[in-house]
């Protein structure tokens, strides 16, 4: 919490000195929320499987992951090649 704090603060001191600044720290901002939102379902299936897991029982996390990881490639290109699709026509 304290560090959250000092984030906060810390960002209110740069927009308030710098928009400039401010503007280039929001982009890492940006970035880190992105990254953590592509992350986040993943860690949320590995943390339930680890809970449920019982010693001498077989994990089925393997093929989980291997959809999560396609399924987050596809999106990611489908996104980038739709914009070049989109400035063809």
């Amino acid at each position: 919490m304290k560090q959250i704090m000092v984030g906060l603060v810390a960002g209110v001191a740069v927009a308030w000195v710098s928009k400039d600044a401010a503007m280039a720290v929001g982009l890492l901002g940006e970035l880190f929320v992105s990254a953590l939102k592509t992350v986040a379902p993943l860690l949320m299936l590995v943390i339930a499987s680890i809970a449920n897991h019982q010693q001498g029982q077989k994990s089925n996390i393997n093929p989980i992951i291997a959809l999560y990881l396609l399924s987050t490639f596809l999106r990611r290109w489908s996104r980038r090649y739709s914009v070049i699709w989109c400035h063809r026509r």
